[in-house]
Parts: structure tokens; C-alpha cells; sequence
């Protein structure tokens, strides 16, 4: 405790936590990169509020140890493949809650400068509201759970169409406001004059007939706007690691939880955990034909 608050000391003197460093988060990210283990709680908690939120986001993990010695190197590697990879417009880092030597990963001094130093917007989530790491100080913003930091970086569907709605609604009333204060300004300059009214009266129409075609061309981009949105949710649905699993496809895993890519990864008797669309069960390998 005494090594990582004199650690915090010195990097508060180097201005690493200062707030005018940090960078704004995305207001609609396309791709969020995610930094964390694959087999833990963080990403599930990431997961599960993308889908309750039906947000159209695509996640980009780059998986990660997030404890013990060799943590802290793998934590800034997966943060480095993100970067490099380019893609992703925010990057989540963190994991599930644990003990106090659960979370010193988090508070290495070469994670935390690899986070100040990312140049993409990062959020760290790491345990529980109570836990504090050094990541979090040096992070642009601080998410008390990884479920958090995944509110944070989405919008859901039905927030971006209420946005949209909004702001139509919003135009087409400041439309009708010009409108009506054209309409009086037309009228006071009629009143002042004598001659010639028919031109007046052709302006009075003309302006009409503009107000109708903007108030149209506002509702028609308004329900083109709105179908693309959904379109463009669907497909990004479609390309998720749900949507994979759906079409029959499997995730299978040891009992350590690495993931088998090849069947030279495994011998008889090993014990697999195999995950399908609605679920998982386990398995025995009795076969080690590797054709």
C-alpha cells in the first residue's frame, strides 16, 4: 500500500491524472474495443448490456491476463493490438471485481502510462464501484463496473430514434415559427401598399407551397433516417458473436478455459465446455483422430 501510493505520488507530479489531458468519449462509437479476460465476468457484463440495450456497436475484444505477475505485460499488448488494429473509436479496460492483490495488475505503472498515453479515448472499469486503481486515475473516464463503462460508450436503438424524433420535431416547429413570422412580415408590407397585390398574393403562395415541401422533405428524411438506422443494427447484430452461435455454430473451450482451435489441442479424457446458442454442456474427448 505504501509502494503504491508513493507510485501515485510520482505520477501525479508528472501530471499523468490531470484533467486537462483527458480526452472526450465518442458520442455514437461504431466499434468499441475491449480489454479484459475472455472467460471473465467483465466481458459478460459488456455483452449482456449491448444486447438488453440493442445497441448498434460492435465490440472488439482483445483478450487479456488480468492478474498475477505476468498481467500487467499482457494487459498493455492487447491495449497496443487495439491501437494498432485501428478500428475501434474507445477502448474499455478492466475486469470483474476481486481482492486488493486481485487489482494490483491494474495499478502497474506500465499499464497505467500505456493507458494515459493511448491515443484513443479510453474508459476504466475495473472491479467494483468501491475499488480504486491508478488505471482509473489515468484513464479519460473512470466506470465504477465494466456494465457501466458499456452504458457509457452506447446508445441504445430506441434513444438514438427518440433523438432523431426529437430534433425533426424541433425543426419542422422553428419551420412553422419562420413561416408564420414571414406570413406577418408579408402581410405589414401589403398593408403598406396600394399596388400591386397580385404580387404580393403569388408571394403569400409561394411561401406556402415552401412551407409544405420542408415540412414533407423533413418527415420523409425523418422515416429514411429511422430505416437506415435499423438496417444498419441489424447488420451489426448479425455480425455478432450471438448471431454466430444462432447459425449452429459452437464455442469450445478446455477445462482451463482456452479455446480449442485445432483437435492436436486436445487428448482423450480431457473434459470440454461447449457452448451453443441457448447454452452450454460438457464433454469427454474419446478420439484422438486429429484428420
Amino acid at each position: 500500500m505504501q509502494a503504491l501510493e508513493q507510485l501515485r505520488i510520482r505520477l501525479e507530479g508528472e501530471g499523468l491524472f490531470d484533467p486537462e489531458r483527458k480526452q472526450d468519449l465518442p458520442a455514437f462509437p461504431t466499434c468499441v474495443g475491449v480489454v479484459t479476460s475472455a472467460t471473465g465476468a467483465a466481458i459478460k457484463d459488456i455483452m449482456k448490456v449491448l444486447g438488453d440495450r440493442d445497441a448498434p456497436v460492435r465490440l472488439l475484444l482483445s483478450p487479456a491476463l488480468v492478474q498475477g505477475k505476468e498481467a500487467p505485460d499482457s494487459i498493455v499488448a492487447a491495449l497496443d493490438t487495439l491501437i494498432v488494429n485501428g478500428e475501434a473509436e474507445v477502448i474499455i479496460v478492466g475486469r470483474g471485481g476481486g481482492s486488493f492483490e486481485d487489482l494490483l495488475a491494474f495499478s502497474d505503472e506500465k499499464v497505467v502510462r500505456a493507458v494515459a498515453q493511448c491515443p484513443v479515448p479510453t474508459v476504466s472499469a475495473v472491479g467494483h464501484e468501491i475499488d480504486i486503481s491508478l488505471c482509473d486515475l489515468s484513464a479519460d473516464v473512470r466506470a465504477p463496473t465494466p456494465s457501466a463503462a458499456a452504458e457509457m460508450v452506447s446508445e441504445s436503438l430506441e434513444g438514438l430514434l427518440g433523438g432523431l424524433e426529437y430534433v425533426a420535431s424541433r425543426l419542422v416547429a422553428a419551420t412553422r415559427i419562420a413561416v408564420g413570422e414571414a406570413r406577418s412580415h408579408v402581410a405589414a408590407v401589403g398593408s403598406r401598399l396600394t399596388h400591386p397585390r397580385h404580387i404580393l398574393e403569388q408571394g403569400k403562395m409561394r411561401l406556402d407551397d415552401l412551407s409544405f415541401r420542408l415540412i414533407s422533405h423533413t418527415r420523409v428524411r425523418l422515416t429514411e433516417s429511422r430505416s437506415e438506422l435499423k438496417h444498419l443494427a441489424g447488420l451489426l447484430s448479425s455480425l455478432g458473436p450471438q448471431a454466430v452461435l444462432d447459425r449452429g455454430y459452437a464455442v469450445v473451450q478446455k477445462g482451463d478455459g482456452v479455446l480449442v482451435r485445432d483437435p492436436g489441442e486436445v487428448r482423450v479424457g480431457d473434459d470440454l465446455d461447449i457452448r451453443v446458442a441457448k447454452g452450454s454442456f460438457g464433454a469427454t474427448v474419446t478420439d484422438e483422430d486429429n484428420d
